[in-house]
């Protein structure tokens, strides 16, 4: 997972407390003890949010949730996914411009707010977004991350669009964990 930069394999602490926040809103906080109580974090289990941990730590609660709730990763991630984005568009929203829709606001996201993250923190890892209008409603986003979080990516999609009060679709078309090189989502806007 290394990219030649040292804390490309690190997360903000705010992903883990948002993740902390969606398991005890959608499965109790009885579920998110059980699944800190399994992970290695059982001593020391709260997150702050301005530190960095490993992303070792988060694919372990990411597994953990999986099995102690006998659900995939890739619908965990997209829940979260969704759950995560009004948090992140929080901490973004004077950099989202004039944006009316969803397609705007992903074109947005790696021309303006990747860049200003990135600003803020150099050593920050953020995906790379190729963005590809077909028509007014399909967009084709070419997704790379060495952290393989495509579905994350999709929630995120899926949240944007309700903040925009829109109702989109979300096809893979190619994805890192079927093997591919990158991941290839088609976005349709009904």
């Amino acid at each position: 997972m290394a990219d030649g930069n040292e804390r490309s394999s690190l997360v903000k602490g705010a992903i883990f407390c948002g993740y902390g926040e969606y398991v005890e809103q959608a499965h109790g906080l009885l579920t998110w003890l059980d699944i800190i109580d399994r992970s290695e974090l059982a001593q020391s289990s709260s997150f702050i949010a301005t530190d960095i941990y490993d992303d070792n730590i988060f694919v372990e609660l990411l597994t953990i949730s999986s099995e102690v709730l006998n659900v995939s990763l890739s619908e965990i991630l997209t829940e979260f996914g969704e759950f995560l984005f009004p948090t992140l568009l929080g901490s973004a929203k004077h950099h989202i411009g004039n944006c009316s829709n969803v397609f705007e606001f992903l074109d947005h996201v790696e021309n303006v707010i990747h860049i200003e993250v990135k600003k803020a923190d150099p050593l920050a890892y953020t995906p790379s977004l190729i963005l590809d209008t077909v028509s007014e409603n399909e967009l084709l986003i070419k997704y790379t991350s060495h952290r393989q979080v495509c579905f994350l990516a999709e929630g995120l999609i899926y949240g944007a669009a309700k903040h925009f009060k829109q109702k989109v679709t979300i096809e893979h078309l190619s994805c890192t964990h079927q093997g591919d090189k990158h991941c290839l989502m088609k976005v349709i806007s009904e």
